[in-house]
Order: C-alpha cells, then structure tokens, then sequence
C-alpha cells in the first residue's frame, strides 16, 4: 500500500518520459523525495523545479536535496492552483504526485501543468485510489476523473497503470 518513488522513477525513465537533460516541474514537492529522484534522472544538465505552498515543506526539501549533494533543482513557493511561477512551454513535464485530491478544483493544476508543458511533453499522475484506507475521509478523486479533466483540458491520455492503492496516468500535449 505504500509509495516506491524509486520503482516509479524507473519506471518512467524505462518508458521514455523521463530523460536526461529534460526540465521538469514537480508540482506540489512536498519533502523533495521525488524531486531528487526526478532531478537524478535529468542530469547533466536537467532541472527540476520542486513547487509547493507550503514553505516548511519547501525547507525541507531543500535540505533534503543539500545532504544529497542534489543542485540541479529550483524550489519555489506557489500555490499551483493560480500560479506555478514557470513560463509558457517552460518544461518537458510536469509530475503530479498526491496533490490533485487535496484540491477542490483539480482542474485548474491541470491547466496550469498544461500551460507550462511544451508540445509533446508529459503529464504524469500519481494519485491515490478512493479504496487507499490511508486516504479514507478525503475526498480522492477517481482515475476516470482525472482522465476526464485531462483529456478535456487538452492532453491525450498515453498510459494508465496501477499500483496498490494508488494509480498513475500519463498524458502527453
């Protein structure tokens, strides 16, 4: 039941979403876990943009990435739901890891991931399933949800896998 970041970085460098010396955007960072993770698959000369509202998370990360001796990384305080602080057709993708159920209005994340993808780059959905008992009490939305935001919003849907209690979907612009 519980998250393998690494499992699912290799994952996604094995299929091509991730490569190096992509930028990418890790929306809602959180402790940085998978920001690291992201910003080793980019090397040499990838950056990852590690965004969260939260400014102890942002901390956080930030150290976590120091002690690792991570620096192609840039944190930045936004709140995702208005702004990402990237520009238009900035990055090669955006990874969204368990931040869409905590927004009441996942749609405007969306847009905001499809405004600073560039054509052909990635969205990558990782989100936890309504059946998650760590999850229970919140309002989690469904796969066909966010596949349906999505694809309205303009991405095509390339992939959907699931993990326990949780599911990724990728899309591309």
């Amino acid at each position: 039941m519980f998250t393998k970041p690494g499992e699912i970085v290799k994952y996604l460098k094995d299929k091509k979403y991730i490569t190096t010396n992509m930028n990418g955007a890790d929306f809602g960072c959180g402790s940085g876990y998978f920001s690291v993770l992201l910003a080793q698959s980019v090397l040499p000369s990838g950056t990852i943009y590690a965004i969260d509202i939260l400014e102890d998370e942002l901390k956080s990360a930030q150290e976590f990435a120091n002690n690792l001796g991570v620096k192609n990384i840039r944190f930045l305080r936004q709140d995702l739901e208005k702004n990402s602080g990237l520009a238009n057709s900035q990055v090669d993708f955006v990874f969204i890891s368990q931040v869409l159920y905590q927004s009441k209005e996942p749609q405007k994340i969306i847009k905001e991931a499809f405004r600073v993808i560039k054509n052909n780059g990635f969205l990558i959905v990782y989100e936890p399933q309504a059946s998650n008992f760590l999850f229970s009490g919140q309002k989690v939305h469904s796969q066909e949800e966010i596949e349906k935001i999505c694809t309205e919003i303009g991405f095509k849907i390339l992939e959907r896998k699931e993990y326990p209690g949780f599911y990724l979907l990728v899309f591309q612009k």
